[in-house]
């Protein structure tokens, strides 16, 4: 076992710190969205974590919802209908897409849930959508506040705000670790430590973060000479599959995952009023798969811009784009990714399924290879 495996990994496979909290009568939300607002969860003095599915073999989901919808969806359904999430007292969803609300419906009824709460996103990026979501958020606010019987006070807003965007400056950090040539840590370890983020309370990760830093800058890197990769899709938390990735002589040096860089791309202005500030921060994300508009701009251009700052800055020689055939996000994207960043930039795109096709990937990745090395 690594010291990422032991300091972070376990905190998500075998859910130390929520035993821990639950033993200590915390009560804990869960969410389905990197775009649930968290920080107005945790200046109620709550637990926010963020929900996964583990299970690869569907029992109950089936007679829930079609199988065509996405794995992420099925899954996490899976394991809740099989009461892998009792230790939750609520949910929490958002409408970033036409999955997130059917699942928040389905668990609220068949898997059960004290508190349930939906977060209407607007679709157009604009001063009056930022007006429109700050009511929405203030409405969310007081739900809590009814609910739990708490105070959210503007300061403990703050004080919140000020512990998320410090956790979100040290995964950049750590991001910008894996963009070093070489690379100081790998892939499938640094989505371990993302895993930890969503399982844990964010001060304590941000302190066991910031002495794992510490070491990592100090050591040596992994070993030079592989294909450098950047990685594109949407929620993946199965880090066997950067494994089989890595296996095949590839470095995966940046990535717009779900489970990745979306989560902390943006930091909300400490300088506004509390509310206002997460509604303009949660809003600013260029790297969304949501089909907003921002004022004209196609829901893509800005997507696209970040993907080709992230392949610039990480110096990747080509891109991997693993799809989910159940999203209907992924397919609106892919055929305009194809096009785009298949101009200048070598791409392969992977069906992701499970359980993994890990032959196929293996023998597709290998061959990726190649033809970038020549």
């Amino acid at each position: 076992m690594n010291e990422v495996d032991k300091k972070f990994y376990e905190t998500y496979s075998k859910k130390t710190k929520i035993k821990e909290y639950q033993r200590s009568g915390k009560k804990i939300l869960g969410s389905f969205c990197s775009y649930t607002p968290e920080e107005i969860i945790h200046a109620a003095g709550l637990v926010p974590i963020r929900i996964f599915g583990e299970r690869t073999d569907m029992e109950e989901v089936n007679t829930h919802v079609s199988s065509w919808i996405c794995y992420y969806a099925r899954r996490a359904l899976e394991d809740g209908l099989r009461g892998d999430y009792e230790f939750l007292d609520g949910i929490v969803s958002v409408t970033s897409d036409d999955t997130n609300m059917p699942m928040y419906s389905i668990w609220k009824k068949e898997v059960g849930a004290n508190y349930a709460y939906l977060v209407q996103l607007p679709f157009a990026i604009n001063e009056t959508a930022i007006k429109f979501y700050t009511k929405i958020l203030k409405k969310f606010k007081r739900s809590l506040e009814e609910f739990y019987s708490v105070e959210i006070t503007d300061q403990r807003l703050k004080d919140s705000i000020k512990i998320y965007n410090r956790s979100r400056a040290l995964l950049q950090e750590l991001y910008d670790l894996r963009m070093s040539t070489p690379p100081k840590i790998s892939a499938s370890d640094t989505l371990k430590i993302m895993l930890a983020s969503y399982s844990m309370l964010k001060e304590e990760f941000n302190d066991l973060l910031e002495g794992y830093l510490t070491d990592l800058k100090e050591s040596e890197p992994l070993n030079d000479g592989k294909v450098r990769v950047h990685v594109s899709g949407t929620v993946l938390h199965d880090v066997e599959l950067l494994e089989i990735i890595e296996g095949c002589g590839v470095d995966i040096v940046s990535d717009d995952l779900c489970t990745g860089s979306r989560y902390f791309s943006f930091n909300v202005d400490e300088t506004y009023e509390p509310i206002e500030a997460l509604s303009r921060g949660y809003l600013s994300s260029k790297t969304t798969c949501m089909t907003c508009s921002r004022q004209g701009v196609y829901p893509l251009d800005e997507r696209l811009s970040y993907i080709r700052d992230q392949i610039k800055a990480s110096g990747a020689d080509g891109a991997i784009i693993l799809g989910d055939k159940g999203c209907d996000l992924c397919a609106y994207e892919l055929p305009t990714m194809r096009k785009e960043l298949g101009k200048d930039i070598p791409l392969l795109y992977l069906d992701v399924d499970f359980p993994l096709a890990t032959e196929q990937y293996k023998t597709r990745v290998e061959a990726f290879v190649e033809s970038i090395e020549g």
